[in-house]
């Protein structure tokens, strides 16, 4: 996952995905990897936006994230729909961290982490929507 990130913001200043290769020191199936998960991410987000034009980061599904593919089959099956989801459980004190669940170590629990830091959504950091719906349960938009 690492490689990944480090891959996000050599895509978002310009390089292509062969000076990313050559840059990062990746095999062929390496950036491979990195091409199809980039891929699914903006996909999932761009999808997002056109079902719902005022979506925000919190409702990317877990689904299209750049999680590996099992951890995400086990939260979408543990019920965490979206990243706000995640970053609800996080943030709730009385609930314990993701390392409570079964098959999810720190490792896990880190990729998530590092994921929700990304897109502001850790405990923490300035997450306005998730406040307002702490506060304001009306205001929270019904999720499906």
């Amino acid at each position: 996952m690492l490689n990944v990130e480090e891959a996000r913001a050599l895509r978002a200043s310009g390089c292509t995905y062969r000076q990313i290769r050559r840059q990062l020191g990746l095999t062929t199936g390496q950036l491979g990897h990195v091409r199809r998960t980039l891929s699914r991410e903006k996909a999932g987000g761009t999808r997002l936006l056109r079902t719902t034009p005022n979506a925000t980061d919190r409702d990317l599904p877990v689904s299209r994230s750049v999680l590996p593919s099992g951890l995400r089959r086990q939260l979408t099956s543990s019920g965490y729909k979206t990243l706000g989801d995640l970053a609800d459980r996080l943030s709730d004190p009385d609930l314990p961290g993701l390392q409570a669940m079964p098959g999810i170590g720190p490792h896990k629990a880190a990729l998530v982490k590092r994921l929700l830091d990304h897109y502001g959504l850790l405990p923490g950091t300035d997450d306005l929507q998730g406040a307002i719906e702490a506060l304001f349960p009306d205001f929270a938009e019904p999720r499906d």
